[in-house]
C-alpha cells in the first residue's frame, strides 16, 4: 500500500473511533479503488457497514475478505458480529466456533460465542455461555467490554450482585464506558431503584449524548420518580387508616397525624429533588405534561384528600367520611397493583438464580453419569 493509501486507512480508523462511520466508508472505498484485495481495508469497511445497520452489504464485504485471508479467525469474528446484529444468533455462534477451531486463544471469539448463546436463551446454552465468558475474562481482563458481557451473563442467571460488580470493574478500567453505565442504570430500573436509575442514565447520556435508548429510558424513570411520590403517600394513607382502625384515638390526634404525613412526604420529596442532578430535574419538569404523570398526580391528590378526610371524619356515617373512602379505594387498588409488580420484579432474579443452580447440578450429574458409562 502506498503512503497515501496508508494515511487514508489511518484516517478511516480514526473516523471509526469517533463514530463517523459514513465518512469512514467513503474513505475506505477510495482506498479499495487502489487496493481492491486489501484484507484490512475490507475488514474495516465491513465494520462500518455493520455499525450503520447495512448488514447485507457488511456480509458481502466480509465474505470477500474471507476469500482472500490466510488467517481468517478475526474476520470470522467480525462476520459473527454482523450476523448477531442482524438477528441471527445461531449463525453468529457457528462463526465464533469456526474462529475458535482455528485459534482457541482469541478472546473475541469466546466473547462472541458467549453473547450469541446468551441471545439464544436456552438454559443449557446460557451455562455454556458462562464458561466462554470466563475464558474471555482470563484472556482479556483489561477489556471493559468483556466485563460487561460477564455482567450480562450473571444477570441472566439471577446473580445481580455479581452483575453489578462486573459493571463496576468495567468502569474501573474506563470510567466513561457508556455501555456499563447504561447497564448499571438498567439494573437499578429493573429493581425499581428509580432515583439511582435516573442518575445512572444521566451519566450514560453524558458519556454518549447520541444514545437514543438511554434518552428514552431517562424519560421513563423520570416518570417513575413521580409514581414513587404516589407510592409513599398512598402507603402512608393506608398505614394511617389501619393504625387508627386498631388504636382508638381522639379526632384531634387523628387529624394532627393526618397533617403530619403530607408534611413528612413533602420533606422527603424535597430531599429527593435536591439529590437529583440538573438533567434529572429538567426531565421531571418536562414529564409534568405526560399522560402517565397526570394520572399519577391525580391518584396522589386522591390519596392525600382521602387521608385528610379520614383524619377529619373517621367514620363512614358522615358525607365526608364516605367521600374519604371513595377517594382512598382507587388509590389503594393502584398501590396494590404496583406493589405486586415490584415484588414480581424482585422475585424474578431469585427464581432464575435457583433455577440455574439446579440446572447446573443436574447437568454436572448427567455428565458424570455419561463418563462413568463410557468407562
Amino acid at each position: 500500500m502506498t503512503d497515501t493509501g496508508l494515511a487514508a486507512q489511518q484516517r478511516a480508523v480514526a473516523l471509526i473511533e469517533v463514530g463517523r462511520h459514513a465518512e469512514a466508508v467513503e474513505v475506505l472505498r477510495g482506498v479499495l479503488a487502489e487496493q481492491p484485495e486489501h484484507v484490512g481495508v475490507l475488514y474495516h469497511l465491513a465494520r462500518c457497514h455493520r455499525m450503520l445497520g447495512q448488514f447485507a452489504e457488511a456480509l458481502r464485504v466480509i465474505d470477500r475478505a474471507l476469500a482472500l485471508a490466510a488467517t481468517p479467525q478475526h474476520l470470522l469474528v467480525e462476520k459473527g458480529r454482523i450476523l448477531l446484529a442482524a438477528g441471527q444468533p445461531a449463525y453468529a455462534a457457528a462463526a465464533a466456533q469456526a474462529a475458535l477451531e482455528r485459534a482457541p486463544g482469541v478472546w473475541e471469539a469466546h466473547a462472541l460465542l458467549a453473547e450469541a448463546l446468551l441471545t439464544l436463551g436456552n438454559p443449557t446454552r446460557v451455562v455454556v455461555a458462562r464458561r466462554h465468558a470466563d475464558t474471555a475474562l482470563e484472556l482479556a481482563p483489561q477489556v471493559p467490554g468483556v466485563h460487561l458481557l460477564d455482567a450480562r451473563v450473571h444477570a441472566r442467571m439471577g446473580r445481580l450482585r455479581a452483575a453489578r460488580a462486573a459493571c463496576r470493574q468495567a468502569l474501573a478500567l474506563d470510567p466513561s464506558y457508556e455501555p456499563a453505565l447504561h447497564q448499571l442504570a438498567l439494573f437499578d430500573a429493573a429493581q425499581d431503584r428509580v432515583g439511582r436509575a435516573a442518575r445512572g442514565f444521566t451519566d450514560a447520556l453524558a458519556a454518549d449524548p447520541h444514545d437514543g435508548s438511554a434518552a428514552v429510558r431517562h424519560a421513563v424513570v423520570a416518570a417513575a420518580l413521580w409514581w414513587r411520590l404516589f407510592d409513599v403517600l398512598a402507603l402512608a394513607a393506608v398505614a394511617h387508616v389501619v393504625l387508627f382502625a386498631v388504636v382508638d384515638a381522639a379526632r384531634p390526634v387523628r387529624l394532627a397525624t393526618a397533617l403530619l404525613v403530607p408534611a413528612a412526604v413533602a420533606g422527603w420529596s424535597l430531599l429527593t429533588w435536591r439529590r437529583q442532578p440538573s438533567p434529572v430535574r429538567w426531565q421531571l419538569r418536562r414529564q409534568l405534561g405526560a399522560r402517565t404523570v397526570v394520572v399519577c398526580l391525580a391518584f396522589t391528590a386522591a390519596a392525600l384528600a382521602g387521608l385528610l378526610l379520614d383524619g377529619i371524619a373517621p367514620t363512614t356515617d358522615s358525607v365526608l367520611g364516605a367521600l374519604g373512602v371513595l377517594l382512598l379505594a382507587p388509590a389503594c387498588l393502584v398501590l396494590a397493583l404496583r406493589l405486586w409488580r415490584q415484588l414480581s420484579r424482585r422475585a424474578g432474579p431469585a427464581i432464575r438464580w435457583l433455577g440455574y443452580r439446579i440446572w447446573s447440578r443436574l447437568a454436572a450429574r448427567a455428565t458424570i453419569t455419561t463418563s462413568e458409562q463410557r468407562s
